[in-house]
């Protein structure tokens, strides 16, 4: 998976030492579609376990008709339901946020048995957030804010040996 080969490349990166303060920008491509991943991560989330969100059928009643235009209902929300998708969807988003993560804690495992863990900053960032029927709506492109919901983390060496983050704002 082209996640995982660049997570490789990363702790490869990071085993070697550095002599000069160096940066090095790592990118993974999930949970963006299409939510291929390994078996494993779709078992960690049981399809039947899988909790839906909670969506008013009337969620949009109290928008104009630009945000509705938005949402695609007619189009979206409603394939998912007609096909009974979507706790299948739930599913395969969670699988591979599931894989992201793990992507992540192999580049920072990487960072912290390396010889350059001592005195390296971290900063994870997120993309946009994901609808998974919030608001009777699929994706992102919206300005609800499930949708422009990410995550910003910053670690630096403290005054002690562990690594506390400094910053965590999502």
């Amino acid at each position: 998976m082209g996640d995982w080969k660049v997570a490789e490349w990363a702790r490869r990166q990071l085993g070697r030492r550095h002599e000069r303060p160096f940066f090095l920008a790592v990118g993974f491509s999930r949970p963006h579609l299409p939510w291929y991943v390994l078996r494993k991560y779709f078992e960690m989330s049981p399809e039947d376990k899988v909790t839906l969100p909670l969506v008013k059928e009337d969620d949009l009643d109290d928008v104009p008709p630009a945000a509705r235009k938005f949402a695609r209902t007619e189009s979206d929300h409603r394939r998912v339901l007609r096909y009974g998708q979507w706790r299948r969807a739930v599913q395969g988003y969670l699988a591979a946020v599931s894989f992201a993560d793990a992507q992540v804690g192999r580049v920072l495992e990487a960072l912290e048995d390396g010889p350059n863990a001592s005195d390296a900053v971290v900063v994870l960032w997120s993309d946009h957030g994901w609808h998974l029927g919030e608001k009777l709506h699929w994706r992102k492109f919206a300005l609800w804010e499930r949708a422009t919901h990410n995550v910003l983390i910053v670690v630096a060496p403290g005054g002690d040996s562990r690594r506390e983050p400094l910053l965590a704002t999502g």
